[in-house]
């Protein structure tokens, strides 16, 4: 069993390895740029850390052979940890934020030293939706509803009246699942069946926002690691639709903040430390947060190749730092 008394290690918690995109990962381009680095690197999945009835931890050390496009899959290499060991523990599967996900991050959080060497905070990566932005932030969000049950009907109902179109996301979805865009219905019945589906009948809680026809221009994705600015990319539709979808082939290219979007990323920054939310990608459309990724920010690769800089080095050094 593995108990390093200096807790230089970190561990990385993923969704299953045959699920991760290898070449395009975020959680393994850090990984391997701290196996560049000399930093003591774990790594473990969801489904294996648990895995030990003594109450240690399932995980595998990476050494100095590693790069996240090996195909070679480590959890035949695992072995039993303390999570003592850890001086940080990236919770980093993927939404939808369900009640297993709960589950585990609630574990890691019991396992990790006070919870204090769990990023990012279990209070914040199970109860805040990143379908909206901190409470703080909610002045840079589109106008928007959060239906939940019938009683929220009437509020419904008049959103959609002033707000023509709009676009519903499912609350309990992730990664553009569902989101739909509409024109408003004609009449009342029209908007109660429109309702109805949506929401499934008010067994599924949906946000209803404004549509930001600047999408059409690019949705700006920032990045920042322990409150700080790391770099920006822009990301556009795809082709005849409004949703920015990476997978299916979405354009992307370099950004350069303007003065403005720099006083806005400084107002994120503060409030991300505020939270101790150590990594985070906030995405912006004509200046509005239309999405706050916090649970395993992605993109990092994508971001070094439009800059052509090696961010993950930033990142991992930001990181070790702390708060």
């Amino acid at each position: 069993m593995h108990n390093m008394t200096s807790r230089e290690n970190l561990l990385w918690v993923t969704d299953p390895w045959s699920t991760l995109s290898h070449q395009k990962d975020t959680t393994l381009r850090l990984m391997e740029e701290a196996v560049n680095l000399g930093i003591p690197t774990c790594w473990t999945s969801a489904d294996l850390i648990f895995g030990d009835p003594s109450g240690s931890w399932m995980a595998c050390s990476i050494d100095r052979t590693f790069t996240r496009t090996a195909s070679s899959d480590p959890g035949s290499q695992m072995s039993r940890w303390e999570p003592s060991s850890f001086r940080q523990v990236h919770d980093r599967v993927d939404p939808p934020v369900d009640e297993r996900y709960k589950e585990i991050a609630r574990r890691l959080h019991t396992g990790a030293v006070s919870g204090e060497g769990l990023l990012n905070p279990l209070a914040v990566i199970t109860g805040q939706s990143e379908k909206l932005p901190l409470p703080k932030l909610r002045h840079l969000a589109p106008r928007n509803l959060v239906v939940k049950s019938v009683n929220d009907l009437p509020s419904a109902l008049d959103f959609i009246r002033q707000h023509t179109p709009f676009v519903s996301k499912p609350m309990n979805l992730a990664q553009s699942i569902g989101v739909r865009q509409h024109s408003s219905p004609s009449t009342d019945e029209e908007c109660l069946k429109l309702l109805a589906e949506i929401t499934e009948h008010s067994s599924k809680p949906v946000l209803l926002q404004e549509f930001l026809p600047g999408i059409d221009r690019g949705e700006v994705r920032m990045w920042f690691a322990m409150g700080q600015f790391i770099g920006a990319l822009k990301k556009f539709p795809i082709p005849n639709d409004f949703r920015v979808l990476i997978d299916a082939g979405s354009k992307i290219e370099v950004h350069h903040p303007d003065p403005g979007e720099l006083r806005i990323a400084e107002e994120i920054g503060n409030a991300l430390l505020e939270h101790r939310i150590a990594l985070a990608a906030i995405d912006f459309i004509s200046g509005k947060i239309s999405d706050f990724n916090i649970t395993s920010p992605g993109l990092l690769v994508q971001l070094e190749e439009a800059h052509g800089q090696n961010l993950a080095k930033e990142v991992l050094q930001r990181l070790l730092k702390g708060f």
